[in-house]
């Protein structure tokens, strides 16, 4: 009789450990890239990083930064809590973020010779380097789309 007793308290504990475990399964969000997989408290920012055209030919324009800080103290120290490796071949970027407050910076720059860089707004001409900065609020379960544009 005990040993049915223990098998019996053995199957429940199993049971109920079972369906705890597969209860808190992270919620799964789609993305151009594929699929991300968020815990509980997350939310996904997709980042647009799309190289402006002006007066220089968009092949001499070049992503160098997308960084992401909890707060603009710590975005302007360069403490940043993620970073993209970013590219000229690739144009969009996501971060899996718990849901708050965040800063973020993007940047390019110019290395056409000459005052074609200064011309478009790069400041100090060639390797000039135009940033644009913001606030995201991120939200639990949710995909934020944020357009990045650079102004002259």
């Amino acid at each position: 009789m005990a040993k049915g007793l223990i098998k019996i308290g053995f199957i429940i504990i199993a049971g109920i450990g079972f369906m705890v475990s597969n209860g808190c399964q992270p919620e799964i969000i789609e993305d151009p890239d594929g699929e991300i997989i968020l815990e509980n408290n997350q939310g996904v920012i997709i980042f647009n990083f799309k190289l402006p055209e002006n007066r220089v030919p968009v092949d001499k324009v070049h992503r160098i930064d997308l960084s992401i800080a909890e707060d603009s103290y710590s975005l302007y120290s360069g403490y940043f809590i993620k970073s993209a490796n970013v590219s000229d071949v690739k144009s969009s970027y996501s971060f899996v973020l718990d849901a708050g407050e965040y800063y973020y910076q993007a940047g390019i720059t110019c290395e056409c010779l000459g005052d074609t860089c200064l011309w478009d707004g790069y400041p100090g001409g060639q390797w000039g380097t135009k940033w644009t900065s913001g606030k995201i609020q991120i939200i639990k379960g949710e995909k934020i789309i944020k357009d990045l544009t650079f102004n002259n």
